[in-house]
């Protein structure tokens, strides 16, 4: 169910979602995994995939966009996928957020990786990840949020150590300074939810992300570094003196609706994990099932809007347009 009570700071907007808890078994984050040393998570020397081995009894929940720092360049998962408890050398489709680098980076280890404590900074970073499958289209978003936060905060933020390093330019203290003005401004709307499943979150009066897990508990892991990205893609998108008005609660739910019209197709992410995928013209969305002991228990969904005409009726690449449209939906104002 979508909280009807909005919270916005400045461009970003945010409703959270609340509901059941509808998850058979717990899981471990890919973060809290690498921070209890329960996995380790090998480079291969393929740019494309990782090894990763799971030495705890937990079954750990590795979710798409999260930056793992070090080996011989920064990573992130390419896929939702669950790993077994016990599990070993399994294969993990992967994308570089840096480029040239082939090294070890300082004390870092250039065999396997340290931590998970980012996510990819935006939905056209997401989808090109997932839904293209595209390196070359990664590393152009990379840039791409590199030069536009750099402008908007009026600040360099790549690194000296490794310029094209999205991890270290989201460690960068000036872009954080901004980001954590977002984040503790809207952090407070999930106070008291202890039923919080996910969040939808709109930038610039366009939905951009509705994101909801399987439990509370399990969103309530990852629920900081979801925030601190839905942040980072409003720095990214801000534009000084932009009139917009906020989408509401109800035209949220009219884009979920719609996306799960789209045409849909399966496949497996791993060994007990598959993901069903709907494509609309305005929309993509992902669905990621556990599937084990023949059970198909739906663990996380996340839906893209690739749209942009904004909720006030102006599609920002013709501004006589006077409809909106969310995932499909064609409605008159």
């Amino acid at each position: 169910m979508i909280n009807k009570n909005l919270n916005a700071h400045k461009n970003l907007a945010i409703f959270t979602i609340q509901g059941n808890d509808r998850l058979s078994r717990k899981y471990v984050t890919l973060e809290e995994a690498m921070d209890k040393n329960l996995i380790v998570l090998h480079e291969t020397g393929n740019v494309g995939e990782l090894s990763i081995d799971n030495k705890s009894e937990h079954y750990v929940f590795l979710l798409s966009g999260d930056i793992v720092k070090g080996g011989r360049q920064d990573r992130t998962i390419a896929e939702d996928v669950i790993l077994k408890p016990g599990s070993e050398n399994v294969p993990l489709k992967s994308f570089c957020v840096e480029q040239s680098r082939w090294h070890r980076r300082g004390h870092e280890s250039d065999t396997e990786f340290s931590t998970s404590k980012k996510s990819l900074s935006n939905r056209h970073l997401k989808i090109a990840a997932r839904e293209k499958q595209s390196q070359h289209e990664v590393w152009a978003e990379v840039a791409s949020y590199q030069e536009s936060v750099s402008t908007v905060i009026d600040f360099d933020v790549r690194s000296k150590d490794s310029a094209s390093s999205l991890q270290l330019t989201l460690d960068n203290d000036e872009l954080q300074k901004t980001v954590k003005e977002y984040f503790d401004a809207l952090h407070p709307a999930f106070d008291g939810k202890t039923d919080a499943v996910g969040f939808a979150f709109c930038i610039n009066g366009k939905i951009s992300t509705v994101e909801t897990f399987g439990s509370a508990e399990l969103f309530g892991k990852l629920q900081d570094k979801l925030l601190e990205s839905a942040a980072s893609e409003a720095v990214f998108s801000f534009k000084r003196d932009l009139n917009f008005e906020h989408p509401t609660a109800d035209n949220v739910e009219e884009f979920i609706i719609a996306a799960k019209k789209g045409e849909m197709n399966v496949k497996n992410t791993g060994i007990i994990t598959f993901e069903k995928r709907y494509r609309t013209s305005n929309s993509i969305l992902f669905k990621t099932y556990h599937s084990e002991a023949g059970t198909e228990e739906k663990v996380h969904s996340v839906a893209y809007s690739t749209d942009e005409i904004d909720v006030s009726g102006n599609d920002r690449r013709d501004y006589n347009h006077r409809n909106f449209r969310y995932g499909g939906i064609n409605r008159n104002r």
